[in-house]
Parts: C-alpha cells; sequence; structure tokens
C-alpha cells in the first residue's frame, strides 16, 4: 500500500469514538487504549465558572471538578439551590464547559430555567461512569458516595433526590442513564443526550471499531460481556423499573442524523416495555453533535428542568412576604465537618443542618456500616432531608479505616483486627461533646442510629452509655453478647429484615463468608435481643402486635420508671439501609416497605432525656469495644 494511503487509513481509524464526547468538546477524540486516569484535570476558564479539587475515600486522591455558579446564589443569601450533576463525553469535556455554562447562565438570567448550580464531573477520558473491573478506577463510587455529599457539605443546595438532576452528552448520556437507574434515591431527573452505548453488548459500536471496543470492554468492564450488560443502563433500569416508574423523570434526547439513533429507538423501546415515563424528543437534521444539539433543543431545553426542580427550588426559595406583614424569619443552618483528637487518633463527622442563631435542637447520629464512610452513609440514608424538614441536627460518624478507603467500627467482636485499636466508646463521647458544645445540640434529645456494622456500635455504646442517648434505633444488626446491661432504660427500636443472610434472625454467624471470616463471635438471636432490651427497659412483657403488608411491628409499651421497646420486622427485607438497593446481586433486596431515616425519626421525636449527666472527661476502661 502507498504509504501516503496508509497514514490516511490509520489517521481515518484513529477518529472513530467509543461512546460519546461532551457537549462542546469538539478535538478529535483518542483510541480507547490511550486515555490515563487523571483525577485533576486542568482548569478551565469561564464566567461564574471555578475549578475545585476534593479528597475523595474512593479514589484515595484528589478529584477536581468544575462548578458554575448562577448570580442567584449570590444575590439570595438564605436560598438553597438545586444541582445539576453535566457528565462528560469519552473525551473529558474540557473545551465544551464554558459554552455549557453560558448556555445555564442565559437561560437562568432570562427566567427561562430555575436557578441551580451545574457540577462538571471529571468522569476520566472514555471513564464510563462505572467502577472499573480491576479496581484502579472508582468512577461511581467517587461521585455517588463522595462528591455527592462534598457539594451538599460544601454548598447551599437542596440536598434530597429532588434537588439532584443528572444531563450529560453521549458517554455522558449513558452515565446520568446508569447513575439515575441505579440510584434513584439520590437523583430525581435523568436527561440522555445522544447517548451511548446503548446496546446490550459491546463488541461493535457505530462510533467505533471493534478493535477499539474491545479495548474498552477489556480496560473497563474486565473483557466481560456479562459485567458490560450487568452495569449498563438497560439492565438497571430493568432492575428496578418500579421505582423508576413511580418517583424518577427520565428525558432522552436524539438527533434524526445521529449514528446513535437507532440504538437509543430500541432503548426507548425498552423502557416503554418496563412501563418507564419519558419524554422522547427528536431533533431534526442533527448529527452527533453537542453544540448542535443544545441549540436546536433551545428554549425547548427547559420545560424538562422547571419539571424537575419546581416544588424543590420553589419551596427552598426565601418566602417573599406579604404586603404591610413583617418578613417570616427564616432560622439560619449550618453544615460541615467535626474534627476530633481521640486517643491521639484524628477522627472526624459530618454534620448538617446545626442551628446557627444560638438555639437548640434535637440531633441524630447516624452510624455507616462495615466498609461505608460518613459521606456514603449521608448519600445513601436519608436523614439530610427529613433532617431540614423536621428541624433536626443530624450528624453522620465516621468509623476507622482499614484499607482502600473502608471504614468500620470497634464492637469488640468484629473486625476485632482491622479496628482493634479504635476506642470508639470514647469517639462517641467526644462527638456528643462537642456537637453539644459547638452545634446547638440539645444534650437531653440526642439519639443514635446505624446500619449493620453501625447498628451494631449502636447497640454498644447504648449499654455502655444509655444515660447519655434519649433513644436508639439500630437497623439490620443483632447484640454479641448480654454481659452487661444499661443502667438505665432506654427507648429501642430494633429494625431487621427476615430475608437478611448476612445478620440472620436466628443468630450464629453470617451468611457473608466475608463477614463470617471477620466475626469473632455469633450474633445472638434477634428474637433474645428484643427480649433482651424488654427486659432493661422494663417494658411490659406482652407486646401489641400489628402486621401491614410484609411488615410485623411488635410494641413492648414503658412500665413504671421504663422505655418503650419496639421491634419492627419485615418479612421480605434482606440486607440493607431500608429504602435503598441491595449492592450485591445474590442477596435480597432491603426493607422496600418504608424509608429508613422516616421511620426511625418517626419512633425519635418527641422523646427526650429528663436529665443528662456531664460528659465523660475520661472514658471508661475498654468501654466494651475491646
Amino acid at each position: 500500500m502507498n504509504p501516503s494511503r496508509m497514514l490516511l487509513t490509520v489517521l481515518v481509524a484513529t477518529a472513530a469514538v467509543v461512546g460519546l464526547r461532551l457537549a462542546g468538546a469538539q478535538e478529535q477524540p483518542r483510541t480507547p487504549s490511550s486515555p490515563t486516569v487523571l483525577w485533576v484535570t486542568r482548569a478551565v476558564a469561564a464566567p461564574r465558572v471555578s475549578f475545585h479539587t476534593f479528597d475523595s475515600a474512593s479514589t484515595k486522591t484528589a478529584v477536581s471538578y468544575h462548578l458554575y455558579t448562577p448570580a442567584a446564589y449570590d444575590r439570595e443569601k438564605e436560598r438553597r439551590l438545586p444541582v445539576v450533576y453535566w457528565l462528560h463525553g469519552s473525551g473529558g469535556g474540557l473545551s465544551g464547559i464554558p459554552s455549557v455554562a453560558r448556555h445555564f447562565d442565559e437561560a437562568i438570567e432570562a427566567g427561562k430555567a430555575p436557578p441551580c448550580l451545574v457540577v462538571f464531573v471529571n468522569g476520566l477520558e472514555m471513564g464510563m461512569y462505572v467502577d472499573w473491573a480491576d479496581g484502579s478506577a472508582p468512577v461511581e463510587s467517587m461521585i455517588v458516595k463522595d462528591l455527592v455529599a462534598h457539594i451538599d457539605a460544601t454548598r447551599r443546595t437542596i440536598a434530597t433526590r429532588e434537588g439532584r438532576l443528572l444531563d450529560g452528552f453521549s458517554m455522558g448520556g449513558y452515565g446520568a442513564a446508569r447513575l439515575g437507574f441505579k440510584y434513584p434515591e439520590v437523583f430525581r431527573a435523568v436527561s440522555m443526550m445522544g447517548s451511548g452505548p446503548l446496546q446490550e453488548t459491546l463488541t461493535h459500536t457505530p462510533r467505533a471499531s471493534d478493535m477499539q471496543a474491545e479495548e474498552l470492554l477489556a480496560r473497563v468492564f474486565g473483557g466481560s460481556q456479562e459485567n458490560f450488560l450487568k452495569e449498563s443502563p438497560r439492565t438497571l433500569a430493568a432492575t428496578n423499573a418500579e421505582t423508576i416508574a413511580k418517583g424518577s423523570l427520565v428525558r432522552m434526547v436524539i438527533g434524526d442524523k445521529d449514528s446513535l439513533y437507532a440504538n437509543n429507538l430500541a432503548f426507548r423501546a425498552h423502557l416503554e416495555s418496563l412501563r418507564i415515563p419519558h419524554e422522547w424528543i427528536v431533533l431534526e437534521g442533527v448529527d452527533h453533535d453537542p453544540k448542535a444539539t443544545l441549540q436546536k433543543l433551545g428554549d425547548d431545553n427547559w420545560p424538562f428542568y422547571r419539571k424537575a426542580f419546581g416544588g424543590a427550588a420553589d419551596a427552598m426559595a426565601p418566602a417573599k412576604p406579604k404586603e404591610d406583614a413583617k418578613p417570616a424569619s427564616v432560622p439560619k443552618t449550618a453544615s460541615g465537618e467535626i474534627k476530633l483528637r481521640v486517643h491521639d487518633t484524628d477522627r472526624r463527622a459530618i454534620f448538617v443542618n446545626a442551628p446557627a442563631d444560638g438555639t437548640k435542637r434535637p440531633a441524630v447520629i447516624v452510624l455507616h456500616g462495615g466498609m461505608g464512610s460518613a459521606e456514603q452513609m449521608r448519600a445513601t440514608s436519608g436523614f439530610d432531608a427529613v433532617a431540614r424538614e423536621e428541624g433536626f441536627l443530624v450528624v453522620y460518624g465516621h468509623g476507622t479505616e482499614f484499607g482502600e478507603g473502608r471504614h468500620a467500627w470497634n464492637t469488640g467482636h468484629l473486625l476485632r483486627r482491622q479496628v482493634r485499636d479504635a476506642d470508639d466508646i470514647a469517639y462517641l463521647d467526644a462527638l456528643i461533646d462537642a456537637i453539644v458544645r459547638d452545634h446547638g445540640a440539645d444534650p437531653a434529645r440526642i439519639y443514635m442510629t446505624g446500619g449493620s456494622n453501625g447498628g451494631m456500635m449502636t447497640y454498644v455504646y447504648a449499654v455502655a452509655r444509655p444515660e447519655r442517648l434519649a433513644a436508639i434505633a439500630p437497623v439490620i444488626a443483632s447484640m454479641f453478647s448480654f454481659e452487661k446491661v444499661p443502667s438505665v432504660p432506654l427507648p429501642a427500636l430494633i429494625i431487621n429484615g427476615a430475608r437478611d443472610e448476612e445478620v440472620p434472625l436466628k443468630g450464629g454467624m453470617s451468611g457473608n463468608r466475608l463477614v463470617s471470616r471477620a466475626q469473632a463471635t455469633p450474633f445472638k438471636p434477634v428474637a433474645e435481643v428484643v427480649d433482651f432490651w424488654v427486659r432493661a427497659n422494663k417494658s411490659t412483657t406482652v407486646g401489641v402486635t400489628k402486621v401491614d403488608g410484609t411488615v410485623t411491628t411488635t410494641t413492648y409499651a414503658a412500665g413504671e420508671g421504663g422505655a418503650v421497646t419496639e421491634f419492627v420486622v419485615d418479612s421480605a427485607g434482606g440486607h440493607g439501609w431500608p429504602g435503598t438497593r441491595s449492592r450485591r446481586a445474590a442477596s435480597a433486596e432491603p426493607i422496600a416497605s418504608f424509608k429508613g431515616a422516616e421511620r426511625v425519626w418517626e419512633f425519635f421525636r418527641g422523646k427526650s432525656r429528663s436529665a443528662t449527666p456531664p460528659a465523660h472527661a475520661t472514658p471508661v476502661s475498654g468501654g466494651g469495644v475491646r
């Protein structure tokens, strides 16, 4: 072959793209094997756009993002805004940031779009918005577990699913669908523009050669077509179809000249077969071009945003005073990080919705499960929204790291080798001291809850320090020992799932081999745990039972000088925080009949400790955790 023709052939092949590109990014794409894992990109300059980095527990390094902030955020100092997470295409999308930001800014200032923050996510070139199979690039976890929590902690956001929308073009549209369908409890609205790849296999795509598709499959999905399909929006939509259909907003936008049109049309048929409502917008004469897509959409882009954010944005906007009436005072609140020094060890926690006006309010301490984090629990538990609606302070505890961003609590019986040096009784003592002293917590109304390992730690602390709490709610957890008894009665809500194999109702060793290997002591049967608290709380020995669908609630009323004990078991519930979805394919889904945060607060509301002794200056030796 003529060398010139050979060079031309190579250049043409290289120009093909796997997935699609960020809006406005027009540079020539690279082959899938060329991108490197670049967690901190260069900064892009654009009006009202700022460059930031944050420490991600999932990546164990700093990660960058760009943020568009509308003028309304600066003008209205008390207003909270919804957040758009803009996901770029396969090329990294930095060059598209100015045009997309300008698109939002012009519409917001003209009153066509609701004021919102826009986070330009760093999803890596060819990153696919998934945790890579070899563990080298946990893109999905970085976004869902870390970035969302970071944005809510550092900006005035509407920190609920109703205040979050995913949008993106090409690979970004694919990512929006993946994350929105997998985590409908985190993101309410999903916009997919020019999305791909949406087919069932990654052997060939209209915008990539077979070789490029094969390289991408190997790098991101471990070379497994089965893994690609499992992680695809197609599978995730089917898995969560009922939840998405009931509570999510979905939009698909595609040009009729786009080479991905056929795949998008087939995906639309898939959504229809699942009875998932969605908008379908076809742009006449538009190819796979992000700028042309936004220009053709024009003002028709914004009704979806108004529908997604209208109620939430209006609810969080400062109230307009009536004529001849004084403006209503809006309680000021604060959120941030608590840093502690416990036995020469640096510890931390996250607080949300603390009073900033000198008043006192109830506080709920929430403990994550094993291998979780404060950020992860905040992102998935739903407590932020309930706290703001009900007016309490929520504090997310952060356990001890034992490798690869995983954290756990030292109960004395589980993961002893990994966290044996952690004195979590002392940590929780110090945390309660801090929120009472510095963050407006009412010492008579401090509550504690946690899931799995966090629920076990709740039991441990409740036995050791019942006088510091007003009520507890261990969830999908059990106890290891009845040797110690709480010194005073303490209202207790116990929630478990009958299909939970990780913490089985019958007790014994965990059905999860990873947990059982780290388990020094068998779990007590949950029925015996309930009996333990009925006796410790001086509750009536005969409970009142109510059955509602799959949920059976047995309430043991407070006896003389005692406290109530309530046991909730869902016959269909597996292991996981109620209202979320299982992260383990072979496990039963978590309790779906109610949301954990709402049910826990319903029990906590109105309960108080009549007298709270002084904080422990020196924790009791051992504290029940060694």
